[in-house]
């Protein structure tokens, strides 16, 4: 499945961007712990690509096909540039007081340690272009359910990398999670590309 590929491939981006959050859980199980904070996780996403997939739906129930086609044409350049993004290709613009945003996220998430599941669910809702990207994909399913697969399968992919994170920051080094990251990048450039050849009537999509 090309999404839960990308998903594992795009993980190592979110060991860089997320991976201070698994070390906070303290749970009486470390697997136990790690498993219910992913569940978190892949729950808020599921849940962000059921509204995506509710919200395209309204596009494909309009008559109108113009509108429908400069949709996934805007999807596909947004996909593209999330992808660019996440190549490194173009730098992610630094936020003002970004740096205090993350330092009161880690404060409240803290607070979460002994509860990984919900310490998994607000992490799903932090700022990053791979999971915008998918959601994106997700918009363009134009179903709530197929769209919260879509993010089921994208969340299954990031499972293993964020469960071994603390270890993956000791064995991988950033040169090879920057390769890695740069294929998932590449994955969604080409679903990029896909959802603008649809748009512009080059590729026929039968739903």
């Amino acid at each position: 499945m090309m999404f839960t590929l990308a998903g594992f491939l795009g993980s190592y981006h979110c060991v860089g961007m997320c991976g201070f959050i698994p070390p906070l859980i303290q749970y009486r199980s470390w697997l136990l712990g790690n498993v219910l904070y992913s569940a978190g996780r892949v729950f808020t996403y599921m849940f962000l690509g059921f509204l995506a997939g509710y919200f395209g739906m309204f596009f494909h129930k309009l008559e109108f096909q113009i509108l429908q086609k400069g949709l996934s044409v805007f999807l596909g350049i947004m996909m593209i540039f999330f992808g660019l993004q996440i190549t490194g290709n173009i730098k992610e613009k630094g936020v003002p007081g970004l740096d205090l945003i993350f330092m009161t996220v880690t404060e409240i998430l803290s607070k979460f340690r002994k509860n990984p599941f919900f310490l998994g669910m607000f992490n799903g809702f932090l700022p990053c272009p791979l999971v915008y990207a998918f959601l994106m994909q997700a918009m363009f399913e134009g179903s709530p359910l197929k769209g919260m697969l879509v993010m089921f399968f994208f969340g299954l992919g990031t499972v293993p990398a964020m469960l071994f994170a603390s270890k993956i920051f000791q064995v991988v080094s950033p040169a090879v999670r920057k390769k890695l990251s740069s294929s998932a990048g590449i994955i969604v450039i080409i679903l990029g590309i896909w959802l603008i050849l649809r748009g512009l009537g080059i590729i026929h999509h039968h739903h």
